[in-house]
């Protein structure tokens, strides 16, 4: 019995932490999306969304990034670009539309990102659904998928449910 609840946590941890404890970019950081709470009802117009996405240095190294900027290359409504001198970008995908099914946003920032070893920051967007229909975005019921950036690198999406 214990082998087996042993075995069932290994499982379910190796499953659930790839992207976050190991890099998912080439510049070796890990870059992720978390949104809460997952799952909204489209009556329900004064529970805040929180979009965050988060980069980390699991590594023991410091790790820099050029950003390219400035100046800043906002890509509102297209696929973040590497290299935009962007700190990161979010996009809203549902259905066939990749990145513009919400309202996204891009952060900027500096010249050069530093990451300490072991070290993580994310950014955030946060709104109503009141905000979100009052920015001309039709919330309706359905599956959606923040997507997250840092300065051009997608990371791993979150997705999130409007129900009725």
């Amino acid at each position: 019995m214990r082998f087996a609840l042993l075995l069932s946590a290994v499982v379910c941890l190796s499953s659930c932490g790839d992207s976050i404890i190991g890099p998912n970019t080439d510049v070796g950081l890990s870059v992720w999306t978390e949104v809460s709470p997952s799952l909204i009802s489209i009556r329900d117009t004064t529970t805040v969304l929180h979009m965050r996405v988060f980069v980390a240095n699991k590594t023991n190294q410091e790790i820099r990034v050029v950003s390219g900027g400035p100046p800043y290359v906002f890509t509102f409504g297209n696929e973040p670009i590497p290299h935009s001198g962007l700190w990161g970008s979010l996009r809203i995908a549902r259905g066939a539309d990749a990145l513009n099914a919400g309202p996204g946003i891009d952060w900027w920032g500096d010249s050069v990102y530093v990451f300490p070893a072991h070290y993580s920051e994310y950014s955030e967007q946060a709104m109503t659904l009141r905000e979100w229909k009052v920015r001309g975005w039709p919330a309706t019921i359905g599956n959606y998928a923040a997507r997250g950036w840092f300065n051009g690198r997608e990371g791993k999406s979150a997705p999130f449910y409007f129900v009725p």
